[in-house]
């Protein structure tokens, strides 16, 4: 009987690395472990059967596409493994087997000694239950040939489960990149260590759920290689709010003050401001355009709202506040203009997001202290000409303006980004649900209040992104079309107790 040796998880590590790193390192790490890359793939072949064993019980035919790297062997080894517990196994080869070489060619010259179908023409799809993607791996860059994208698109089409292993063929494990046509997975199983490029993005839909097998060898290979980014868990996340005191009163929690709502657009900085409200500031003003005081006000009376017509006006309420966000429904016109050179006087905390980015971007003048909440648009906007940075690749992206603007960077979308000078960080939250109207305001409002409340910027930010994405995989529950911003309110309220 075959004895099951290797583990996988969903609990995933609290770092990622490059696929380069891992590239680079694993070699060392099997040997510094005492064992050979000839073992890692054989674990990863005893991880991967391991997971039809557990999720794919009845799966009795299995089809696994074989590239010609490492990746390919890998699919040899799970191939021989299915078919000694019995399962019906067919390889589609990709390529000429005979050119694979080392541990993978090992596995290839096992698998055709097991008497495992190997066929170099494409099967019937529709008539397997698992189709598992093991052509490309960690060293994938580039495009996909047309044969390839076919062959994915046709896998698309079927309702077999996919699998990927390491890596969905067509995505760029370092950066996030995804090529055209590339595979979709349902699950993709990682091995040795996270990397970064699956965790953000539109790489994460090309994964769908995430699961690690460390291989045994995580424990050294983290003793050779720094992380290029963390993972943070809730625990984490969380241990980094200030508890507060009972004897607490309002002004102890911090005074947010929120700049924006230019005419007609008093929604935007109402939502941001009840966010703020919701996520604990002690205190809450909104400067707006003074057409919109009483809407703004209209049920919220928490809120203090001030009519703003120029920037002396709005001198006066900086001078009273612990934090700045400015930007939702700001617009670009002389008005929001003005309140943004004003703004930039601010001495302390500043949040800016939609049009204060955009008006940001037109300026060379810089916030002392600011975390900076762009979605991929206003990103672009905010770099300058000719800086080199591969707009595609999020995490050079983020760095670079980090750096460039001296601020916490929030690069939004799949597996959101939060860097500072020194440190990237993926997060975990979110869901599809919040592709609605004014979700960046309420995570404006949350950063806001978090700062007030005594948090770092870029701790404040981390956890801010958590709980935004968290309260909306709560509330989407009940529907995830449909889901309104404000929906989150009450499960913001609820996680941070």
């Amino acid at each position: 009987m075959f004895i099951l040796q290797a583990k996988y998880t969903a609990n995933l590590p609290q770092v990622a690395y490059s696929a380069q790193q891992v590239q680079q390192y694993e070699e060392f790490a099997a040997k510094n472990s005492g064992t050979s890359l000839s073992n890692l793939m054989f674990r990863a072949g005893q991880s991967l059967f391991s997971l039809f064993e557990n999720d794919w019980v009845s799966a009795q035919r299995v089809l696994l596409l074989a590239g010609k790297g490492n990746n390919a062997g890998d699919a040899y080894v799970l191939a021989k493994l299915l078919n000694q517990a019995g399962r019906t196994v067919t390889v589609y080869s990709l390529s000429d087997a005979t050119l694979l070489k080392g541990d993978a060619l090992e596995a290839y010259q096992a698998a055709c000694q097991a008497n495992v179908e190997i066929v170099t023409k494409q099967p019937c799809l529709d008539s397997y239950c698992v189709i598992v993607d093991g052509v490309f791996g960690t060293g994938f860059r580039g495009e996909l040939s047309e044969q390839v994208q076919t062959l994915f698109a046709d896998c698309d089409k079927v309702q077999a489960n996919k699998l990927s292993i390491d890596i969905p063929s067509g995505v760029n494990g370092s950066t996030s990149e995804v090529a055209k046509g590339a595979f979709k997975a349902d699950i993709t199983m990682t091995f040795i260590a996270l990397k970064q490029g699956l965790l953000t993005g539109k790489a994460k839909a090309h994964c769908g759920q995430l699961v690690y097998a460390s291989l045994d060898v995580a424990e050294a290979f983290e003793q050779l290689v720094q992380p290029s980014a963390t993972y943070m868990t809730h625990e984490t996340l969380f241990s980094k709010l200030p508890s507060r005191p009972v004897d607490s009163y309002k002004n102890m929690c911090g005074h947010v003050l929120l700049v924006g709502g230019n005419k007609g657009m008093a929604g935007a900085i109402r939502l941001a401001a009840e966010a703020a409200l919701r996520a604990g500031a002690g205190l809450v003003s909104v400067a707006t355009h003074p057409d919109n005081v009483a809407c703004v006000l209209q049920g919220r009376y928490e809120l203090m709202v001030h009519g703003i017509e120029n920037a002396q006006q709005l001198s006066l309420l900086m001078a009273k506040a612990d934090v700045m966000v400015i930007g939702p429904g700001l617009g670009q016109n002389a008005w929001a203009q003005a309140l943004f050179s004003q703004s930039i006087e601010f001495a302390k905390p500043v949040v800016c997001d939609a049009d204060g980015l955009n008006l940001l971007a037109q300026t060379e003048k810089r916030y002392c202290c600011a975390v900076l909440t762009p979605h991929i648009g206003e990103a672009k906007r905010l770099l300058k000409e000719n800086s080199g940075v591969d707009e595609a690749n999020r995490f050079e992206l983020v760095a670079y303006l980090a750096k460039t603007y001296a601020a916490n960077m929030v690069l939004k979308g799949p597996g959101t980004l939060i860097a500072d000078n020194s440190c990237i960080n993926i997060n975990r939250s979110g869901c599809a649900a919040m592709a609605s109207a004014g979700m960046g305001d309420v995570l404006s409002g949350i950063i806001g209040a978090l700062i007030a409340q005594g948090m770092a910027p870029f701790a404040a930010a981390n956890l801010a992104v958590y709980i935004h994405g968290l309260a909306a995989q709560i509330a989407a529950k009940e529907g995830e079309k449909g889901l309104l911003a404000s929906d989150l309110f009450m499960h913001i309220r609820r996680l941070l107790g």
